[in-house]
């Protein structure tokens, strides 16, 4: 089912939402990888605030190339990064910042499901192939912070109609990934069955 949704999301809006749902996000999405979950990981352990806020918000694992013209920051292109990088720090940031979306490429591992069930979170997968596509969606960039971490640095995008996004995890615990490797490997003892006799 398509589905045209404006940022912020509520804990119900997400639950409602199902594999294979195609999604076009209209709002603020922040750009964050690795390094940056990491940092704000730490920062909630220490009680440090961090400079965004993404309760009922969505973050995204991309990389982007920013301009900046008249003190104006361009968001000249963007493209998804592979999310299993950011499998060490996903389900405490979900957890500590209640995030209720998480735009990547992939998929995520089974603590990050997990997270996702309990918060009410879902994992929306860019199509391959489609960052100009994707590019095209950015209204506006709002402002970059940590950018101790250069290529890694945290960007505040304004998308209207993001898409198309696939919910390939959703917040009541099933993953499109897991579904398509079970399907391998089903289909792999098969194959062998066949062989052998």
């Amino acid at each position: 089912m398509e589905k045209h949704l404006t940022l912020p999301l509520s804990r119900e809006e997400v639950k409602k939402l199902n594999l294979g749902d195609i999604i076009y996000l209209s709002g603020e999405i922040i750009q964050l990888l690795g390094p940056a979950h990491m940092r704000a990981n730490e920062y909630k352990k220490m009680g440090k605030e961090v400079p965004f806020n993404v309760e009922n918000m969505a973050i995204y694992h991309c990389y982007t190339c920013l301009t900046k013209e008249n003190n104006a920051l361009n968001c000249e292109f963007l493209g998804a990064s592979t999310s299993a990088g950011v499998n060490p720090y996903e389900a405490d940031f979900i957890r500590n910042y209640k995030v209720r979306a998480v735009i990547g490429k992939g998929g995520m591992d089974k603590k990050t499901l997990e997270a996702m069930q309990e918060i009410g979170c879902v994992y929306l997968a860019q199509i391959g192939g489609c960052c100009q596509l994707y590019t095209q969606t950015v209204e506006s960039t709002k402002e970059t912070f940590w950018e101790d971490m250069a290529a890694n640095l945290g960007v505040k995008l304004n998308f209207k109609e993001l898409g198309p996004l696939v919910v390939a995890m959703d917040a009541k615990g099933n993953s499109l990934f897991d579904k398509v490797n079970n399907e391998v490997l089903k289909n792999k003892e098969e194959i062998m069955e066949e062989i052998e006799n």
